[in-house]
């Protein structure tokens, strides 16, 4: 059962913000700072707050003996708060210099990039971090809580990733360890447009809950009080004094005429139930004639919108495609970060992080359609699950699997399953790569130019994104076609229809931010539940992407995330979200995800 997020934590309410948080009236405010609380920083809570008390509350922290430093990630120091408008600042650890958070990426293992072990570092704290605020709070027995988009300053997490952490984060705990004294969270943002994103998604995430009460509610349920009162009331009338039996009519009347009159009167009701009869055949004939118009009038509708679909792949230009607010949930993502900073450092990391993104989600399709080609080169089968046994697939990896793949395909003269022009996309009619393989080739080797990716200036920044800006744009150019394919999770088979269709109850993994959108889809194949397809709306057809693809979920946005894979060891399976550095794990068993049962 679900159920709205503030009915689930209730009496406690999590709600959003628009303001600067220092003039918020609460009992404790949050503080994203650094494992030295220095508070500094541009656009920071922590400058803001020490404009304001004129570093008085900076030379409170400043005593080593009462804060020793570093201070650990994800723990807290608690001040006074001066002039500022609530009883305490909780000053929480989320960062150190460089090297501090290089030596902490260094403990977490080297099979990652440098950036993502960083990332994982920071959301630990975050996690981490809410847990103490939280103990804090019931500590001083405190009703209100103010906190900012943790992560989002000079952290450079994408604000609308911190959001989905923060309130996955603060939900699970709440519903773990419900407080006793906490009332209301607010989350504070000064931007409006992120404000409104904020407060929708509050509005709108429900919570998967499973009361142990409601089985026994229902089976310890008592009568029914309406029927009981009406057998209450007619059995008291039978019972009373007051009522007397009169004689009826059949009782004073004679055994002929009593007779002839059940004749007449079966004779009439006979007529009436012919009536009847042929009354309901002939709705019965209507009703199929106008079932048959429906299912022509339903297959007609489908067959207009298929070929609307094709007349808009054809009239959109490409750079209309990826501007799409339906864009497949990943995508949507990368183009997302990309537009979110004007800053040139911070656009640099999340062009990288782009790069990425689009790599593993265009090789995993080529992938998924030659697993549902039946894997069919023996030789191409062993050189990747061999490559897929070792440490985590970096994007020239997955370039390579990509194009070995395409080869596959163009040397048996195969199409793909959904994406039937799968050969004509990576590779030319002599094996060359295709200018779209080569644009992407030109990205990776563009990445590899980074060895430092957190240690840039703008200059450095400013350069590389010079070079990046108009390979990224014809990359979408080029890309156009692999738009018109949308992301789509099976939650159930809700019906069997007529003519052989099943209708299933579907999310539709579009935009990159929003609550994905749920439906039905009314297909004639069947198709396991509780899996990931990617569908071609102009004819229906599906291609499941397990195990390269999957929407599992997190426990870090406490909600279902899009992975994608990442490596196998033994025999488990390491997915990694598009999104963030975050893992997901499935047992595995067999060879690996490419092999041919022949």
């Amino acid at each position: 059962m679900k159920i709205p997020l503030n009915e689930a934590i209730s009496p406690l309410v999590l709600k959003a913000v628009e303001d600067d948080i220092t003039v918020i009236d609460t009992d404790a405010m949050v503080n994203s700072a650094n494992t030295a609380m220095v508070l500094g920083g541009s656009r920071s809570v922590a400058s803001r707050i020490n404009e304001l008390t004129e570093g008085r509350v900076e030379s409170i922290l400043a005593d080593d003996e009462v804060y020793p430093k570093p201070v650990p990630l994800g723990e807290v120091c608690v001040t006074e708060a001066d002039i500022l408008p609530c009883s305490f600042v909780f000053h929480l650890s989320t960062h150190g210099n460089l090297q501090e958070m290089v030596n902490a990426a260094n403990k977490l293992g080297e099979k990652e990039e440098l950036q993502d072990r960083m990332q994982r570092v920071l959301l630990n704290s975050i996690k981490l971090g809410v847990s103490n605020l939280l103990r804090e709070c019931e500590e001083r027995h405190l009703n209100r809580m103010t906190m900012p988009l943790i992560g989002t300053g000079t952290l450079n997490l994408p604000k609308l990733l911190a959001i989905e952490v923060l309130v996955g984060t603060l939900t699970t705990q709440l519903l773990e360890r419900p407080p006793q004294f906490l009332k209301e969270i607010s989350i504070v943002t000064p931007e409006s447009t992120i404000f409104g994103f904020l407060k929708d998604y509050l509005d709108t995430i429900e919570i998967d809950v499973h009361p142990e009460e409601e089985s026994d509610l229902i089976m310890n349920g008592g009568p029914n009080l309406e029927n009981f009162s009406l057998l209450h009331l007619k059995s008291s009338v039978l019972e009373s004094k007051d009522f007397k039996e009169e004689p009826t009519e059949m009782e004073s009347a004679s055994p002929q005429s009593v007779a002839y009159e059940a004749i007449e009167e079966i004779s009439s009701l006979k007529k009436k139930l012919a009536e009847i009869n042929r009354k309901n055949r002939n709705l019965e004939k209507q009703n199929k004639e106008f079932s048959e118009e429906t299912k022509k009038l339903l297959t007609h509708n489908r067959e207009l919108e298929q070929e609307i679909l094709l007349l808009n792949r054809n009239v959109m230009s490409p750079q209309e495609a990826w501007s799409r607010s339906d864009l497949p949930l990943p995508l949507a993502y990368a183009q997302d970060i990309l537009n979110s900073e004007e800053d040139p450092n911070r656009s640099y990391l999340n062009s990288i992080t782009a790069i990425g993104i689009v790599h593993k989600y265009f090789f995993s399709l080529v992938c998924a359609e030659y697993k549902a080609a039946g894997c069919f080169n023996r030789e191409i089968n062993e050189l990747l699950n061999e490559r897929f046994r070792q440490n985590s697939i970096t994007d020239g990896s997955w370039h390579w699997v990509g194009l070995n793949i395409a080869r596959a395909f163009q040397d048996e003269n195969k199409n793909g399953n959904v994406i039937e022009n799968i050969v004509n996309i990576w590779l030319q009619k002599d094996g060359t790569w295709s200018r779209f393989s080569d644009v992407l080739k030109k990205l990776i080797n563009l990445r590899n130019e980074i060895h430092d990716p957190v240690g840039a200036d703008n200059s450095r920044a400013l350069d590389w994104l010079a070079k990046f800006s108009p390979l990224w744009e014809e990359m979408c150019t080029l890309s156009a076609s692999l738009l018109n394919y949308e992301l789509v999770y099976i939650d159930s088979i809700q019906n069997f229809l007529p003519g052989e269709r099943i209708r299933y109850a579907v999310k539709h993994l579009r935009g990159g931010y929003s609550v994905p959108q749920s439906g039905t889809l009314d297909l004639v194949e069947q198709y396991n539940p509780e899996e990931l397809f990617l569908r071609d709306p102009a004819n229906d057809r599906m291609l499941a992407l397990s195990p390269f693809v999957v929407y599992e979920y997190s426990q870090v946005t406490n909600s279902r995330e899009a992975y994608c894979i990442d490596h196998i060891q033994h025999s488990r399976v390491h997915f990694r979200a598009f999104r963030y550095a975050h893992f997901h794990y499935e047992d595995h068993e067999g060879v690996g995800p490419f092999f041919n049962d022949q």
